[in-house]
């Protein structure tokens, strides 16, 4: 049926309403089969299968990120630090930096770092074991996909996500103030930064290093079962896990800022 043209939006509205509540409630199916029917399954076998896939997905998020999330936050401190410096009084220099690093600027830039290298490849992984029959074989043998696939990288993409979150914030704060008072001068000293870093800054930090994490992981699952029959779904399905990952993470951003 062909709609007036006033009535198109409204239709197109619905619709990107009814996929919104669908991706939504696919998430949470996600999320709940991996924290509640899993672990019943978990202790009657397979224990080691999530210990060796956590292990794996630490490595591959958390540390071989490093150098990335060093460069980007010693990048990121050094500009915000002589940023402040320039069109703050020195009074509110220090606090304003390391309120703006501390609660967004480090949790953002670690995000768009997991989703670039860990959310792209998950998503990959699992397209092509679909596309393979590897999730059938595994279903044929009783192994439940939330228990084997979904559960470990859920845990190590937000281990790694908290864990790089921290060390965003140690060298922005810490190497930033360095490089920047390499740079130019500076009024005040790296104790003032560190002092202005309060645990409630850190706490939002970390929440929001746990939020992101799960979202980009359950995301890109997501987006990986979504393929259905051929290779070139594959691209299309890793390019919509990106893009509905980061606008996801930064209105999580937005919500916990605010609601904080």
């Amino acid at each position: 049926m062909t709609l007036p043209p006033p009535l198109r939006p409204v239709r197109w509205l619905g619709a990107q309403a009814l996929g919104f509540l669908r991706a939504a409630v696919d998430i949470l199916s996600l999320l709940y089969g991996a924290l509640v029917v899993v672990p019943l399954f978990t202790r009657a076998r397979g224990a080691g299968i999530l210990v060796e896939q956590f292990a794996k997905q630490v490595r591959f998020t958390g540390v071989q990120a490093l150098p990335l999330v060093t460069l980007a936050a010693l990048a990121l401190g050094t500009l915000i630090i002589i940023e402040a410096n320039t069109y703050l009084p020195a009074e509110y220099a220090a606090s304003t930096a390391a309120h703006i690093l501390v609660k967004d600027v480090v949790p953002l830039t670690v995000a768009v770092i997991v989703i670039g290298r860990s959310g792209t490849a998950i998503c990959v992984e699992l397209a092509t074991m679909k596309l393979t029959g590897q999730l059938d074989a595994l279903l044929a043998m009783g192994m439940p996909l939330e228990h084997v696939l979904v559960l470990p990288r859920l845990v190590g993409g937000i281990v790694s996500t908290l864990a790089l979150n921290v060390f965003g914030v140690a060298v922005g704060a810490g190497l930033g103030y360095g490089v920047s008072k390499a740079l130019v001068p500076l009024p005040f000293t790296l104790a003032a930064v560190l002092d202005a870093v309060s645990a409630r800054d850190l706490s939002v930090a970390l929440v929001k290093g746990l939020v992101f994490g799960a979202a980009i992981v359950l995301v890109a699952v997501r987006e990986g079962y979504s393929v259905q029959a051929s290779p070139r779904e594959v691209p299309q399905a890793t390019t919509r896990a990106v893009v509905r990952a980061m606008g996801l993470c930064l209105v999580l951003n937005s919500a916990l800022s605010v609601l904080t």
